[in-house]
């Protein structure tokens, strides 16, 4: 996804009223405890807010109608969500420009296999650009209502969920960025017991650990942090994604493409910091979350997302660790609940009721 600090949804609809806050809907509609939040008090000189868009990958067949391919599958989920009040279209080219992100789009998604024989395809929903105090758990809520009434969901270890979360008014500065991918590799061990074992360490390409990446592979994780702190110092962003999601030349990849030197490619990795370098976008995403089958599982990997950005980027210049040391395997379970606290606070949220679950189910899986 490729979305614009600056960018809105369009609006017309309730979804779309930002100044209308989810402590409003949860009167109207049963929902999670985090989203019975507080309205944010901002002033002008107010700390970073935060904006996202997810991604929802889907291996999909209709329960009542035969289709013989992806596009007529799609145009009839179209026509579905349109009529449940969710504005959207068919991106059959899966163009990236920012009129496509002012609504709910269905794109083709090429690396889940489809089984036409059996009519199911793969296919991904993406989001508008939502900022954290707006009515997308509700959106949420009936698209997956519309999803179970007319259409079959596989479960598959091909599809995933991605969150892009940017920072408003301002791209995320040097330090944040740092901020952020310092908490990245110290709560990476924590974090990864929410994950089933196929999204954890370095198992799966698409979701690599970015610590194994060729800058940081070899550094003990106090070293690795030093790094990030001497890239933020210098106040130089591209050092701080180069090391974050640098690719090796040695790869596959980097050999059929003719590399020489190492390259930055953040898409393999839990965290892509890319999107940050580039002019009109300045986001990060989180690309660890398997696939969603139900709105509770998308609520809570958006809100686990946003949340530790927001907790990240909040402790920014805070030293990591207990008076200062930094344990090879990272923070525990309740260091990074304590951030992820922070950051619910910091957006307005009262609770992660939906990030409670994933910890609760993820576990043993």
């Amino acid at each position: 996804m490729t979305f614009s600090i600056s960018q809105t949804v369009c609006s017309g609809d309730r979804r779309n009223q930002y100044s209308l806050f989810p402590s409003q809907i949860s009167k109207e509609i049963s929902l999670p405890p985090l989203l019975r939040h507080r309205r944010p008090q901002l002033t002008m000189e107010d700390q970073t807010s935060f904006q996202f868009g997810v991604e929802i990958e889907l291996l999909i067949g209709s329960r009542k109608k035969t289709h013989g391919n992806w596009k007529s599958l799609a145009k009839d989920l179209s026509k579905r969500l349109q009529k449940a009040g969710i504005s959207n279209h068919v991106n059959e080219g899966n163009d990236k420009s920012h009129d496509n992100y002012r609504e709910w789009s269905i794109v083709q998604e090429v690396t889940i296999p489809s089984q036409p024989a059996k009519s199911l395809f793969g296919l991904e929903l993406v989001s508008p650009v939502y900022p954290v105090y707006s009515y997308w758990a509700a959106d949420l809520e009936t698209i997956f209502t519309v999803l179970h009434s007319s259409f079959t969901l596989l479960p598959s270890p091909n599809c995933s969920t991605h969150v892009h979360i940017s920072a408003a008014p301002s791209p995320f500065s040097p330090l944040e960025l740092a901020a952020l991918s310092k908490a990245i590799l110290y709560h990476e061990t924590a974090l990864d017991r929410v994950f089933p074992p196929t999204r954890r360490s370095s198992t799966s390409y698409w979701c690599q650990s970015n610590r194994s990446n060729p800058a940081l592979s070899l550094a003990p994780l106090a070293d690795c942090i030093s790094a990030l702190d001497a890239a933020a110092a210098a106040n130089d962003s591209r050092r701080v994604v180069e090391l974050m999601n640098l690719f090796p030349a040695a790869s596959a990849y980097g050999r059929a493409h003719g590399k020489k030197r190492d390259f930055v490619r953040g898409k393999v990795y839990k965290w892509d910091l890319t999107g940050a370098l580039v002019p009109g976008r300045g986001d990060v995403e989180f690309r660890q979350a398997p696939g969603s089958v139900a709105a509770g599982e998308a609520v809570g990997w958006v809100t686990l997302a946003v949340a530790f950005v927001a907790g990240a980027v909040g402790r920014a210049g805070l030293v990591l660790g207990a008076e200062g040391g930094v344990a090879e395997d990272g923070a525990g379970v309740e260091e990074l609940w304590e951030l992820l606290g922070a950051g619910a606070a910091a957006v307005g949220w009262e609770g992660l009721g939906g990030v409670e679950a994933l910890f609760e189910g993820g576990s043993g899986s």
